[in-house]
């Protein structure tokens, strides 16, 4: 069984006509001879009604001083319902797909909420269910604590680590970061209209981007999927283009140069808001 895992964010969730979108990619791995586990984020994002922001505001509202369980009982349910949603999508056209929470998926985690890590993933119920020809719908960006059952968060850009990490223990083919962009770009294109599409990247590499500014892929995510050598694959869900390819081999050359020759930077980088001062000590 070719096990194939697809993410897809919060916008490729967030409208009928996106989940669509999601739905013609899950039956593209099918058609393919793949058995895909779909990881899904939250609904949209800051401002609108399901978001993981929005659920936060919402609870802090009424007590700016809530506690951290029920903060990630809240933060879980943007998840929950898309996983829902996007499952019952699924059923409408035929596709046999169910919805799992993180803990329903095997994740088992410590109890620090809001920045859980995964201690183990107990992967028997995927298993059964990807024998039986179900399609799991996985909550992303959540897992559950191993004595009480507790929910818990994995911190912000949770849902690629719940890709990556369900793709290390079920040992897939792949795992594809499905968003809103065509793949990891040498710059901002906001900034620099004269970005390009990078076809492929090594983990290092693209773990360095992400810790300086670019929020294509969280850097746990490829940490994760670096020390199982399980190729990533940052693709957009609205078109049909190929992605970036994160693997180990940073070779990508240019078409009139030694396939021997490794370019000198891969991409440029920013952080917003922040400022540096210097204090000299006379």
């Amino acid at each position: 069984m070719k096990i194939l895992v697809q993410k897809f964010g919060g916008t490729s969730v967030a409208s009928q006509e996106a989940r669509i979108a999601v739905k013609d990619k899950v039956q593209k791995a099918v058609r393919s001879g793949f058995a895909p586990v779909v990881v899904v984020s939250a609904m949209g994002r800051k401002g609108e009604p399901y978001a993981t922001d929005t659920l936060i505001k919402v609870l802090k509202e009424t007590n700016l001083s809530v506690n951290v369980r029920e903060l990630d009982m809240m933060m879980c349910c943007g998840e929950i319902m898309a996983a829902c949603i996007m499952a019952a999508t699924l059923q409408k056209f035929g596709i046999n797909a169910m919805a799992l929470t993180g803990g329903q998926a095997g994740i088992i985690t410590d109890s620090q909420f809001g920045a859980a890590r995964i201690k183990n993933i107990n992967v028997s119920n995927l298993h059964h269910l990807l024998e039986s020809g179900v399609i799991p719908i996985v909550c992303g960006f959540q897992g559950m604590t191993e004595n009480n059952g507790k929910f818990t968060t994995l911190g912000r850009g949770g849902s690629d680590t719940t890709a990556a990490a369900i793709g290390a223990a079920l040992h897939a083919e792949c795992v594809e970061i499905y968003t809103d962009v065509e793949g990891i770009m040498t710059a901002d294109p906001r900034l620099v209209k004269e970005a390009s599409i990078l076809k492929q990247i090594s983990y290092g590499e693209v773990c360095q981007m992400a810790h300086q500014g670019a929020k294509v892929i969280h850097p746990r995510a490829v940490e994760i999927a670096m020390k199982k050598n399980i190729p990533l694959i940052v693709k957009s869900t609205f078109s049909d283009a190929p992605g970036t390819l994160i693997t180990n081999d940073c070779a990508e050359t240019e078409e009139d140069t030694s396939i021997n020759e490794r370019r000198l930077a891969s991409g440029v980088t920013h952080l917003t808001d922040l400022a540096q001062f210097r204090v000299a000590l006379n």
